[in-house]
This record gives C-alpha cells, sequence and structure tokens, in this order.
C-alpha cells in the first residue's frame, strides 16, 4: 500500500480543502507503475483526496492487510504520520513500513532513531522500492538496496547511494488507473468541473534558488523525449479520458527550440483540439513566438514564479532575472491570449515591510488572472533552511513549514521572520495583499465570466478575507485609540 498522508493543516483546518484542490502524485503513481509491472499488487490511498481520518485509514489498512506500507514525506505531513505508524505497528508488528520522498531523504537518521520508519528511501524511488520489496519477499539483507537506510540491531545503516535514473523515458507511464480520478476535479484555473492530472516532463533544476528543495532529491537535472511524452498524453486521454495536464516540472518548457517541437508535434497528433495543458516556467524561457504558438497547441495557463517586486531581493534568491523579464513575459503573455498565475513570496531574508509592499504593487502591475502571496517558508532541504535552521522558530513542529500554517489562523507565529520584522507584521501583509488583489469588481467579475473559481469558493474566500482585513483595521484603529489616551493622560494637569 502507498499512502499520500494527511497533514496536521489540512485535518484541522477545513478552510485548506475548501481553497487547496487536491493534486494526484506522480511520485507515488511513478513508483506503483514500476511496482505493478515487476508483478506485485499494489494499492494507492490518498488519504487527503479522500478526506480520511486516521480511524478510516487504520481501518482501511486493518482490512487490506498489506505486508509493506509506504508513505510520501513531506514536512507538513510528518507529524500524521509519526501518529498513524505507532497505531498501524501496535495492531500488526510484522508490516513494514518505508518512508521515501523529501523530509524523509533529509531526516533519516532522525525518523530512524524515533522507529518511525523500519527503512527510509532516500531520493528517487522507484528502482529502490522495487529491491527494497524482492529483498523481502526474498528473505535477503537490505546492505546490498543502494538508497536506503535501516536499523539493524540497534544501529542505523546507511547504504550508498542510488544512482539518479538516467533515462526517463524508460519508466513506465505513472499509474493513474489505481486511484479514483473523480477526486481530482476543480482545479483552479485549470478545471472546475473536469480531472486534472500532473505530467511530469524532466526533473532536476540547474537554476538553484535559494528557497527551492529540489537539489536533495533530484541530483541531476534529465530531461525527456517529447515524443515519449506527447505519447503519455495521448495514451492516458484515450485510456481514461482525462482532458487536462498540468506539467509539474521545475520549469516547461526547457528552451524555445524544444518548446516549438514540442507544439508542433502536438498539433500533428491533433491533441490541441482534445486537451488543455498548464505549465510553469521561468519569465526568461519565453518569448512572444513561442506563447503564440503554445496557445495554439492547447496551452490553458502559465505559471510564473515573480517571486517579488525588489531587484535587490530578487538577486539575493539567486533567480537570475529581473522585473523588466517579469513585465515583458506578462505583456507577451497576454498579448497571446493565455491565463495566467503569478507567484510572489512575502518575508525572504533581507526584507523589510517596504519592499513586501514594492511586491504587492508588482503584483498588481502585473495584473495576472490569480496571484498567490506565500509567506517565505525555509523548506527542509533548500538552501534557505540549511543557512536559517538554527535561528528558525518552532522548527519542531513540521506544520509550520508551509504558507498554509497561519494566515487563516490568528497566530502570530511563524518559522521564519527577517529580521527587523515582526510575524504579525508579515501575517498582515499578506493579508493585505490578498485583500487588495482580489476585492474589487475587476478581479471578482473575470473570476466569474471566465470560471477560474467556483462560485461557491468564491464566496467562501471573499467572506474569510473581508473579516480578516477588517481584524487588522480594528486592531490598528484601537491601537490608535489607546495611544491617544496616553497621550492624554500624560499631558492632564494634576495640582
Amino acid at each position: 500500500m502507498l499512502v499520500n498522508p494527511n497533514s496536521e493543516v489540512a485535518g484541522e483546518n477545513t478552510a485548506y480543502s475548501r481553497f487547496v484542490p487536491p493534486v494526484a502524485s506522480a511520485g507515488i503513481a511513478y513508483i506503483a507503475a514500476l511496482l505493478e509491472k515487476e508483478g506485485n499488487d499494489v494499492m494507492i490511498v490518498d488519504q487527503y483526496a479522500n478526506k480520511m481520518t486516521n480511524e478510516q485509514l487504520l481501518r482501511k489498512i486493518y482490512i487490506e492487510k498489506p505486508q509493506i506500507i509506504g508513505f510520501s514525506c513531506l514536512t507538513p505531513t510528518i507529524k500524521n504520520v509519526e501518529r498513524l505508524v505507532i497505531q498501524i505497528k501496535k495492531s500488526n508488528k510484522e508490516v513494514r513500513i518505508v518512508l521515501g520522498n523529501t523530509h524523509a531523504t533529509i531526516f533519516v537518521e532522525e525518523l530512524l532513531n524515533k522507529k518511525i520508519a523500519d527503512i527510509v528511501v532516500r531520493g528517487e524511488g522507484e528502482y529502490t522500492m522495487l529491491e527494497i520489496i524482492k529483498a523481502i519477499e526474498q528473505k535477503r539483507e537490505l546492505h546490498h538496496v543502494e538508497g536506503v537506510s535501516f536499523v539493524e540491531n540497534g544501529k542505523v545503516f546507511h547504504n550508498p547511494d542510488r544512482k539518479v535514473v538516467e533515462n526517463l523515458d524508460e519508466l513506465p507511464y505513472p499509474a493513474w488507473y489505481l486511484f479514483n480520478l473523480q477526486l481530482y476535479k476543480n482545479h483552479p484555473l485549470v478545471s472546475l468541473y473536469e480531472i486534472t492530472l500532473p505530467i511530469q516532463g524532466s526533473r532536476g533544476c540547474p537554476y538553484q534558488c535559494i528557497f527551492c528543495s529540489q537539489e536533495w532529491m533530484y541530483k541531476k537535472s534529465r530531461y525527456r523525449q517529447i515524443n515519449n511524452i506527447i505519447s503519455e498524453i495521448e495514451y492516458i486521454h484515450n485510456k481514461l479520458g482525462v482532458k487536462n495536464f498540468v506539467f509539474i516540472d521545475a520549469f516547461f518548457p526547457f528552451s524555445i527550440e524544444y518548446g516549438l517541437e514540442f507544439c508542433d508535434k502536438l498539433i500533428q497528433k491533433g491533441l490541441h483540439k482534445k486537451v488543455k495543458w498548464v505549465i510553469e516556467t521561468r519569465v526568461d524561457k519565453v518569448n512572444f513566438k513561442l506563447l503564440k504558438k503554445m496557445k495554439e497547441a492547447g496551452l490553458h495557463l502559465i505559471m510564473y514564479g515573480f517571486e517579488v517586486g525588489n531587484q535587490r531581493v530578487l538577486d539575493s534568491l539567486n533567480k537570475r532575472t529581473t522585473l523588466e523579464q517579469a513585465r515583458k513575459a506578462m505583456k507577451d503573455t497576454r498579448r497571446a491570449g493565455i491565463r495566467t498565475t503569478g507567484l510572489f513570496i512575502l518575508g525572504m531574508p533581507g526584507e523589510t515591510k517596504e519592499t513586501c509592499e514594492e511586491t504587492i504593487r508588482f503584483a498588481k502591475e502585473l495584473d495576472c488572472d490569480i496571484a498567490k502571496f506565500n509567506l517565505a517558508v525555509p523548506l527542509p532541504g533548500s538552501r534557505f533552511f540549511e543557512v536559517y535552521k538554527d535561528k528558525l522558530s518552532d522548527i519542531g513542529i513540521p506544520e509550520k513549514f508551509t504558507s498554509w500554517s497561519s494566515w487563516l489562523a490568528d497566530n502570530d507565529s511563524l518559522a521564519y521572520v527577517p529580521e527587523g520584522m515582526t510575524a504579525k507584521e508579515l501575517i498582515n501583509l499578506q493579508t493585505k495583499a490578498m485583500f487588495k488583489y482580489y476585492v474589487g469588481p475587476k478581479l471578482i467579475i473575470r473570476c466569474i465570466v471566465k470560471r477560474i473559481i467556483s462560485p461557491k469558493v468564491l464566496y467562501y474566500g471573499a467572506y474569510v478575507l473581508i473579516i480578516k482585513y477588517f481584524k487588522i483595521i480594528i486592531a490598528r484603529i484601537t491601537k490608535i485609540i489607546n495611544l491617544k489616551e496616553r497621550c492624554d493622560e500624560r499631558h492632564t494637569y494634576k495640582p
């Protein structure tokens, strides 16, 4: 059984599930496909997508009695995984627990010493998981399996790293047929009522932005052949009826030439009339010719990582782009008729209230269909985390390592706050950014006319945002009144 677990944020905060639609896990789907190809029986459980409580998941495990359970571990989910593993081991001491993904790769020693896992898969998991299963089936030791760590006789062993999968095209297509695909609808800006699935054209990224943790999982950049990607799209569309695909690469396409060729071949296959696709890319990886061709080939949306609106801060992130490139990319994208999502960060190292305000103004200037304002999160595996980990607050609370840890709650605690700022200031700036961007007739009409966000979510989001923003205004007014009263008291004459 391969499990995509809940985080505490998702389990306790109902607003999270309202605003964040489930996304099918490509990592689990790839592992499942290879395991099935080699004759193993595989079950996939997406706890978040199924809205399962821990009790319901434990009941399913009790009924199905898997011999091996693999958990995909990101930092916000690890506390919940720990609770689940304790309960699983109470009822079945023979089941083998395997943890993988970024958090498990980084904190391997800690997880094994705490007995949260029997085995940890470090890095890419397909072939490592396959060899683990073979070793367990044949009752062989794990010492020969590359890319794993485990405990034996009270001692932690770290086997040599496994080499990355050089040829990504050799992997079977993800096993989406093992998922309940009806759960993966309502994807903002893509499709509100149709299934949307991820597709991966590459692994790794050569740019090494300080806030990104890709380096830990993908030690080398590799790219799939265009024909293989198109064949996968065609196969999934024909077999499963899926029309919407989101590329989960750090950026796609990988060059203007690659993008033009990809579009030409997609059009030759006639797929541009059958499917919609979405990409995340860099502002220096597009021009008008490519954007126009991608629109013709069925591109529905581009997510741009603009990050910040101050060039000094942008340079400090090792982004290697400029604000002018961002303006040019948005101008050309709008001209090509493609929808956009702008991704912004507030509170990176060296930021001030003024630079955050610049980012808010820059977002308004760019005028994307949707803007996301995330608070800076030092994700484990990123250089941001490595540099500041000794100064982070609440490092023992993994739920803090998500941008959702605070803004929906009245909470002053963040994993990281730049020097000279407070957590409350940052949270208020994020709320202000959302309010200024979304509360107005232009954006609301756009969302309704273009069917970007469902009316139910739009209404609920506006309600939460307005309440939260006016709490900030009231708090400021109260502070001013109290300050005035104290000043009046000081200047009151007493004989």
